[in-house]
């Protein structure tokens, strides 16, 4: 079976990515196989919090879902972010468990420091927070997996840590408003 990838690391290296430090990132997203990603239903809903926008790009092949928060100077800008992988026929707890283990070693400086259960619209789901460094930039992610039809939708809510209290209810209240076949 293949290695789940761990899409988290992918967002964050994303997310973290600005003019000052492309590389990394880059260098994160050339070093994965993508095979399994972008699959599953592009019609899905999330709600797109007052004064946010969205967008889709895709990035080295792949597809990214972006909410993004009015410009705040804040390094990372806050954002939401979805992408879609295969669970290669694993449950919500091992995909979870192969995330984290793939996010440790892409990524050795992330540190899990919360996770609990969630629901959308009738889909349960898990979430977790880390915390990472990449090139001096510090971030603190809420990352939300919700299965579907033996797709992983996973939505990343990206900030400044020293913001987190701030943002955490907003990425809460869009990964809640998560729906498969809008």
């Amino acid at each position: 079976m293949k290695k789940i990838l761990g899409l988290l690391a992918l967002t964050l290296a994303f997310a973290c990515n600005n003019n000052k430090q492309p590389k990394t990132a880059e260098d994160v997203l050339n070093s994965i196989n993508k095979t399994n990603l972008n699959k599953g239903s592009e019609h899905f809903h999330l709600d797109t919090p007052e004064g946010w926008t969205t967008d889709r790009k895709t990035i080295q092949g792949i597809n990214y879902y972006y909410i993004i928060s009015p410009q705040t100077g804040e390094v990372p800008n806050p954002n939401i972010n979805m992408v879609t992988e295969s669970m290669q026929g694993v449950s919500l707890k091992t995909y979870i468990t192969k995330s984290l283990s793939s996010l440790e070693q892409i990524l050795p400086g992330s540190k899990v420091v919360a996770n609990g259960d969630i629901k959308a619209n009738g889909i349960h789901g898990a979430w977790y927070n880390y915390t990472m460094e990449m090139q001096g930039v510090k971030a603190d992610l809420m990352a939300y997996v919700f299965p579907a039809d033996g797709i992983a939708y996973v939505i990343t809510g990206i900030c400044a840590p020293d913001k987190k209290t701030k943002y955490r209810p907003i990425f809460d209240k869009v990964a809640e408003s998560f729906k498969v076949g809008e």
